[in-house]
């Protein structure tokens, strides 16, 4: 309920923080989400999966670059309890011997899901991920680093990450912060480093929302948004990979952030 009436608080009505506050809810204390997501909300695995196989073909394109550079440094933002995004990028890394020189920073407004993931406390999912491959991303994820706050300001400087990942996080922001947390992600991100994002979409979202109503821990607050606008947000973006399919409920695209002298 809202504070100064009878009537119930909706994803339509909700401020910014009592967005934040429902994440915290749902995604700080999910210890399953990953499971969740494998076997109910599939599209979301998929999704990442996208957001990766954007990722392999990135590196490819720059591996040169990238076995020059000394620390190539990840940002996942909103990761959820086990950063499987951040998963995903070190596999795809490993392919490439670049994963050694990986440092992955988490950002997230709840601090259980840090703990958690940098605890490796939650389930590893050995049908995505190479089962040889565990001991090394459970140590990146306990050396990660990690700032507990919302997507509307990252707090790490200009041109600081090669990487940025923000998988199914802007539906969980309010509107009024999704194109603030677009801008910040494009202000972290190197000259030509690569921005993956992944989203959900529904044609008919209250569907979504009433088979999931009866969840012991209830949806957080979502606001749909489509590709064409959250594409927009990201002007220095120059889209390299993308794929939309009604079925899958989701929508990933891929860029590289257009260098000073290519605007």
């Amino acid at each position: 309920m809202c504070d100064t009436c009878n009537h119930p608080v909706t994803s339509e009505t909700a401020t910014h923080e009592q967005y934040v506050a429902s994440s915290n809810i749902r995604f700080g204390r999910l210890k399953n989400y990953i499971e969740e997501k494998l076997i109910v909300d599939k599209f979301a695995v998929q999704g990442n999966l996208k957001v990766a196989e954007g990722l392999r073909k990135y590196v490819q394109e720059n591996l040169e670059e990238l076995q020059k550079t000394p620390k190539i440094q990840i940002l996942d933002v909103g990761p959820a309890i086990g950063a499987i995004s951040s998963m995903l990028a070190l596999q795809v890394l490993d392919e490439f011997d670049l994963l050694e020189k990986a440092q992955v920073h988490l950002q997230d407004v709840s601090m259980n899901v840090i703990e958690q993931t940098q605890r490796c406390n939650f389930f590893y999912p050995e049908s995505l991920l190479r089962p040889d491959l565990k001991a090394k991303i459970f140590q990146k994820l306990r050396q990660s680093k990690f700032e507990i706050s919302s997507a509307e300001k990252i707090p790490w400087k200009n041109n600081h990450f090669n990487i940025v990942l923000a998988c199914f996080l802007f539906h969980h922001l309010h509107d009024s912060i999704k194109p603030l947390a677009a801008k910040e992600m494009s202000r972290v991100l190197k000259p030509n480093g690569f921005l993956g994002i992944a989203e959900e979409w529904f044609e008919n979202y209250h569907e979504y929302s009433q088979a999931h109503q009866n969840d012991p821990i209830p949806l957080a607050f979502e606001s749909i948004i489509d590709y064409k606008h959250l594409s927009k947000m990201v002007p220095d973006l120059k889209i390299f990979f993308s794929e939309y399919s009604g079925k899958n409920n989701s929508y990933a695209f891929c860029g590289s952030k257009v260098k000073p002298h290519q605007r």
